[in-house]
């Protein structure tokens, strides 16, 4: 067939094969251009869909020889490695606890500074012998109870192991504020 200009069609003179290869370029085409958004959408979700890896909950905190066995708390940073999704921020503040160690035999005693009231950060006062939380006067016994005040519980007492002949490790835990039972966040 001939158009008015007395060419034959572009079909008929392609043919069918030309047809096949713009289908063929068409995929080729849609493969190499998904390749890359694939892997960049891998990489993009990669953190949200990785698992947790276990560590050790128990951080180190100080040792023995920086903890007098005289009864009077100390308080002590808690430092550790911080990640989010994306980033890992190593050996950053995150927190404090308090360390009572009473006698040489024993092993000390560790309590969250968070105040389980509202969250704030408790003081102890040794003029008063006691916790004391300075947002809503909440005041504790050397032993974590609530002597006054509004708290709902007493303060969060954390485990702690000494290894190594004198290292004093605590297994950092936050808990929700605001509650009777200690529920860990």
């Amino acid at each position: 067939m001939t158009d008015s200009r007395g060419e034959g069609s572009d079909q008929q003179q392609k043919g069918p094969a030309a047809g096949r290869r713009g289908v063929l370029a068409f995929l080729i085409g849609g493969l190499v251009a998904a390749a890359p958004l694939m892997l960049s959408l891998t990489v993009f979700l990669d953190p949200l869909l990785r698992r947790k890896k276990k560590r050790d909950k128990f951080l180190r905190l100080t040792t023995l020889d920086a903890l007098p066995p005289d009864g009077i708390p100390r308080r002590f940073q808690v430092v550790t490695d911080r990640t989010d999704k994306w980033n890992k921020y190593p050996a950053q503040p995150v927190d404090a606890v308090f360390l009572v160690r009473a006698s040489p035999d024993q092993p000390p005693v560790a309590f969250s500074v968070i105040c389980p009231h509202l969250g704030c950060a408790c003081d102890f006062k040794s003029a008063a012998g006691e916790f004391q939380c300075p947002c809503h006067t909440s005041g504790f016994a050397l032993d974590g109870s609530v002597t006054y005040g509004p708290s709902p519980r007493p303060l969060d007492r954390l485990d702690v192991e000494i290894r190594k002949g004198g290292e004093v490790w605590i297994d950092y835990k936050k808990f929700k504020v605001g509650k009777s039972q200690k529920i860990e966040v």
